[in-house]
């Protein structure tokens, strides 16, 4: 079964869990050129009027200004983008049955507009779905929780709950939900380009944003790590600019960003409200110290994979559709089975933390300072959860299989964690011998 996922972020299209087409939900028009996701975002401010980038969280009949020989208003920029989506698939002789998932902030107008222009684009929707639902279904929820996203002009909070007096199993229900205009992409975005701006004034004495070439290198490269690149944390950004025969290049650390935004991230931390169990989708985990300023303010986190939509609807999909093919809007799935969500044998718990020869028994609370190759170095805390350990990043580069973790991670047996030089692994010691110490 197709996917369509129509956040304005990453519009995504999948088929059985595999990624067939993502870009930013942007338009670029100008006469009869249309122009579609990083394709416009790279004239994007060489050409701003051009640029549309509300059309899919708007989802209506609005007129755009400027308009194009194609284009009159949003609709016709989501009809447009549809047809591009479309040709993903190849054969269009039929149209493509496809769910849908939806934000939480979609209503019932959104919907019933959209199932008009996916109809004339050639698509047949069978199903809508609340991303956040669909997206958290996956997962071994502790109880009630919200999930964070983070779009182009705003991030989203959605109340999940988990029933489990259901007569066909435990059910996760969508409860209430907010958006956070203030904690956008696009607004975080242009304070990082005036923070890099400032470097490159300080250290080369050239402003990027004086040239429109180079104001377009700099967003672009700065969109393309954080606000379209994978979901991890680097121990810094570098950003090169050319004018004429000269390039100008400067590292930013990611501290710098963090501190750009932090009222932005305290705006979203006030909006969540009091600790909670947080899901951040990948979108959220991409700014840099967003996480830690919400494990900060108290919260638990836990993080989706990148696929975890594409490939939780994959297994869903069959639960959504109606016999009658009447398209509704789905707020509640089932959670999957044990079996469902356990592709593999588990790994016996970690039961020491090795590095080079020496296996330190973990505790409840075991600090990477107790080690005795770490010479008193506090990077990282090794903590007992349930019947299983997380780790808990405190100072410094933090690496956990390779990753730079900015808040407390659940780990298993053979996770490497790499810290002020040294290498440490969780190791099961049963009966004797070492397991996940290969």
């Amino acid at each position: 079964m197709n996917l369509l996922d129509i956040a304005d972020a990453e519009v995504a299209l999948s088929r059985d869990g595999h990624v067939l087409y993502r870009e930013p939900g942007v338009a670029l028009v100008e006469g009869r050129e249309v122009l579609f996701g990083h394709a416009a975002l790279a004239q994007s401010r060489l050409r701003p009027r051009q640029l549309h980038n509300a059309f899919w969280q708007r989802l209506n009949a609005d007129p755009v200004t400027p308009a194009g020989r194609s284009v009159a208003n949003q609709a016709d920029l989501v009809y447009l983008h549809l047809l591009e989506i479309r040709a993903a698939l190849g054969d269009s002789a039929s149209p493509a049955e496809v769910i849908v998932a939806v934000p939480p902030t979609a209503t019932a107008a959104h919907l019933s507009l959209l199932l008009g222009i996916a109809s004339e684009a050639g698509f047949k929707i069978r199903a809508f779905v609340d991303a956040a639902v669909a997206a958290a279904s996956a997962l071994r929820l502790p109880g009630p929780c919200r999930v964070v996203d983070l779009g182009l002009h705003r991030a989203t909070v959605t109340g999940l709950t988990l029933a489990t007096d259901e007569p066909d199993g435990p059910q996760l229900r969508r409860g209430q939900a907010a958006e956070v205009p203030a904690a956008g992409l696009l607004a975080m975005m242009e304070g990082w380009i005036d923070a890099v701006a400032d470097r490159f004034v300080e250290s080369t004495r050239f402003d990027p944003l004086r040239v429109a070439a180079t104001d377009q290198q700099l967003f672009q490269q700065l969109f393309d790590q954080i606000g379209a690149g994978a979901a991890r944390q680097v121990a810094e950004f570098t950003i090169e600019v050319r004018h004429g025969d000269i390039s100008h290049r400067v590292s930013v650390d990611p501290r710098a960003f963090a501190e750009k935004a932090e009222q932005r991230y305290g705006l979203l931390a006030d909006a969540i409200g009091a600790p909670d169990t947080l899901v951040l989708t990948h979108r959220a985990l991409r700014p840099p110290g967003l996480a830690a300023h919400l494990e900060a303010a108290g919260h638990r986190l836990l993080r989706l994979p990148e696929n975890a939509l594409p490939q939780a609807l994959a297994r869903q999909s069959e639960r959504l559709l109606s016999p009658d093919e009447s398209v509704r809007l789905a707020t509640s799935l089932p959670v999957p089975s044990a079996e469902e969500q356990q592709s593999a044998p588990e790994a016996p718990p970690p039961t020491h933390l090795l590095c080079g020869a020496i296996a330190l028994p973990l505790a409840d609370e075991t600090s990477a300072a107790d080690h005795p190759a770490a010479n008193g170095e506090r990077g990282f805390r090794v903590r007992r959860r349930g019947g299983g350990f997380a780790i808990v990043p405190t100072t410094g580069d933090v690496r956990l299989n390779g990753e730079r973790i900015e808040f407390e991670q659940a780990v298993g047996s053979g996770d490497v964690i790499r810290h002020d030089g040294l290498e440490f692994r969780l190791i099961a010691v049963l009966d004797g011998a070492p397991a996940g110490s290969a």
